[in-house]
């Protein structure tokens, strides 16, 4: 029985191998001849943008192309993060591309804009359509601008506030201010206990909702409760 079912299973394979070997050497084009290439994951970058990287180093011949220095040349682009090449036989690459992700924007000292990817470094200048689901640091310097990405970053993961309540940050000499939940509350927190003030806004910021408070500013820098700014109109 097992005879007979390794038999089923190896025939097809032999027959296909075959059938392969007969259209390689039957096709006029030359044996892996590079016909096809595929770029697969790129949404910022342009197909041109990654082939501009990459063809130096492409040949006729599939055995002949270098992956590592394609691979190199391509994880140089400052939008990469990582890149996969591998070949397809007979006639194909595929360039599978790992982009860094948009997470933030930074207005630095200049006033220049900035997109920082998930580490909190800046990658690329601003460009039209940016800033849907990404809020705004202002900060001047990029040390101070990757400090605060990450420590609001690890608030949004713990659950403490919503990316949807938060539009903007405010960084100076250590002090930081949010701008956010319903139309851009302002929270003080200052520059010690950052969690711990932030949660003790939030709700102090639930509560007034609940007894229909309008609120304009909570701030948080005090050893307990806060001090809330109603909003006026």
């Amino acid at each position: 029985m097992k005879k007979t079912l390794y038999m089923l299973f190896l025939i097809p394979v032999c027959i296909l191998s075959m059938l392969t070997v007969v259209y390689l050497f039957s096709n006029d084009e030359p044996l892996f001849f590079l016909k096809n290439i595929k770029i697969s994951g790129a949404s910022q970058l342009r197909d041109a943008d990654i082939m501009s990287k990459v063809t130096p180093f492409l040949r006729e011949n599939l055995l002949k192309i270098d992956a590592a220095k394609m691979k190199e040349a391509v994880i140089s682009h400052p939008f990469v993060r990582e890149v996969n090449i591998k070949r397809v036989f007979p006639f194909s690459i595929v360039i599978d591309v790992k982009e860094k992700k948009p997470s933030a924007l930074w207005v630095n000292g200049q006033g220049d804009i900035l997109v920082l990817d998930e580490g909190g470094e800046p990658y690329r200048g601003f460009i039209k359509g940016d800033g849907k689901g990404m809020f705004i640091i202002n900060a001047r310097d990029k040390g101070d601008a990757k400090s605060v990405y990450r420590e609001i970053n690890g608030w949004l993961i713990e659950g403490i506030i919503k990316r949807d309540n938060l539009s903007e940050v405010a960084y100076n000499e250590g002090n930081i201010t949010l701008f956010g939940l319903d139309d851009g509350v302002e929270i003080v927190l200052g520059k010690e206990d950052l969690k711990k003030r932030l949660k003790r806004a939030v709700a102090v910021f639930d509560d007034a909702k609940k007894r229909g408070l309008l609120i304009k500013c909570i701030d948080a820098r005090f050893e307990k409760g806060a001090i809330i700014s109603e909003r006026k109109g």
